[in-house]
């Protein structure tokens, strides 16, 4: 028998190295829960379960089920509450764990719920142990339940925030930050419990904060990407504010809108926050790890401070395994995700602010007046319905065979470098589309390549 969630349509339902994802109520049930924490538990060390999550109306009860399996199965867990997912990721550190389970379903629309596994060293799983892992998964090898007399216990600790905030204190100096003027976008979403701990510890800076009530009830679609983002862009240009971000609802995503109202995007969201990071930074060699459909203006950045650059398949589990790999100095993901090992394995938005907050009061400009010194690419994510993976395949060859006198990457899809731009083409991990990246320096050219593949 197939276990319950591979029998689910996967246009619905995710199965990835981050996890699950799928509707609540449709997917997101007990009979496709049940197998898939017991097959983790098995995978995992002896040790207790972080579990934490987003602000999603599923949470208390996808938690307590959560909870119950792995009591039942004679895990101990430590219970967090609704925190961002990175604050799952530094609590499986503090408390040595076993792994975490983070109950949120990032940026997908408000009817869905997931489940993240996170292992012993607070990351992903990288794609060996998720191989192990959909083994055991696939061929129902369960953690078993256990008599009364070895059930696991349950404590709640109410300082994971705290302690999440005093990793970031103990590597950036919060105290030299400027009394800046600060929009938050929380969008419902755990940045609302988190970003009030952050800013405790940076009295000098006046934060005010959009759609502020962490209940889950989005007032706009959760992913924090420039058509969702009309009224922060709004109240920004009023001239109230030094700088606006927005976050998921897990608050490992952040992006950035400048003082004027403008949206800088997601990459460049990226590069603002690791630019400072690189200045403060004095290991030798600097190395800098993000994945392949990530802007050039990274590369741009590593180039200007001397530092080797890295790109990975496209994933955060990917992303990490590289930085731990290389001993990187920062990572992260173009969708607005930074990564500071120092602070932790994880996509971070709370490290994110401190450090665009340090940029700003360091350099004494404005988000605009930095960005301007920037190169200017434009990054276009378009995608491509196909009839079956077989029409994936051969869409992928067309590529291949087009640009065969370019400089290509197979390592994830195709990605083509040119003089004056690139474009990445992959499969989804989920359904038979292509997903398509292109920059160059001028929204024509990247349009035309986009336009260029979409007609292959």
């Amino acid at each position: 028998m197939v276990p319950p969630a591979l029998q689910c349509g996967m246009d619905q339902l995710m199965i990835s190295s981050s996890g699950l994802r799928g509707i609540v109520g449709t997917h997101i049930t007990p009979s496709v829960i049940e197998p898939f924490i017991r097959a983790f538990l098995n995978q995992l060390p002896p040790g207790v379960v972080i579990i934490g999550g987003d602000t999603r109306t599923s949470y208390d009860a996808v938690s307590q089920l959560v909870s119950a399996l792995c009591q039942l199965c004679g895990r101990d867990v430590v219970i967090i509450g609704r925190v961002p997912t990175p604050t799952v990721q530094q609590m499986v550190r503090r408390y040595a764990a076993a792994g975490g389970v983070a109950i949120t379903a990032s940026h997908n629309p408000i009817a869905w719920n997931g489940i993240k596994l996170i292992d012993s060293s607070g990351s992903f799983l990288s794609r060996p142990a998720f191989a192990d892992f959909l083994a055991h998964y696939t061929n129902h090898h369960y953690a078993p339940y256990v008599d009364y007399a070895h059930q696991g216990t349950r404590i709640v600790d109410d300082n994971a925030l705290a302690y999440h905030v005093d990793r970031i204190r103990s590597v950036l100096p919060l105290e030299t930050i400027a009394p800046l003027r600060v929009l938050i976008d929380v969008n419902h979403g755990t940045g609302r419990y988190a970003d009030p701990v952050l800013f405790s510890h940076i009295p000098q800076v006046t934060v005010d904060y959009l759609y502020d009530g962490p209940d889950g009830a989005f007032s706009h679609s959760p992913e924090p990407v420039t058509e969702h983002l009309n009224e922060l862009c709004q109240r920004m240009a009023s001239g109230s504010y030094d700088i606006g971000f927005a976050q998921d609802p897990d608050a490992d995503r952040l992006v950035i809108v400048d003082e004027t109202g403008r949206f800088i995007g997601e990459d460049y969201s990226l590069a603002f926050c690791m630019d400072y990071y690189l200045s403060i930074t004095t290991e030798e060699p600097q190395q800098v790890v993000v994945n392949m459909s990530t802007s050039q203006i990274i590369q741009w950045l590593a180039n200007h401070y001397g530092a080797r650059y890295h790109e990975t398949r496209v994933g955060e589990p990917n992303v990490t395994a590289a930085i731990k790999d290389l001993n990187a100095t920062v990572g992260g993901e173009g969708n607005g995700g930074i990564i500071v090992p120092a602070i932790g394995w994880g996509r971070d938005s709370l490290a994110g602010i401190a450090l665009a907050l340090l940029h700003c009061s360091s350099r004494e400009e404005s988000v605009s007046q930095i960005v301007r010194r920037y190169p200017q690419y434009t990054l276009i994510r378009e995608k491509q319905p196909l009839s079956s993976a077989t029409a994936v395949s051969d869409k992928l060859q067309r590529v291949q065979q087009h640009f065969a006198n370019a400089s290509l990457s197979l390592d994830d899809g195709v990605k083509v470098r040119l003089d004056d731009g690139w474009i990445h083409i992959r499969p989804s991990n989920t359904e038979p589309i292509i997903r398509l990246f292109a920059e160059a320096p001028t929204p024509e050219k990247a349009h035309d390549l986009i336009q260029t593949v979409l007609a292959l």
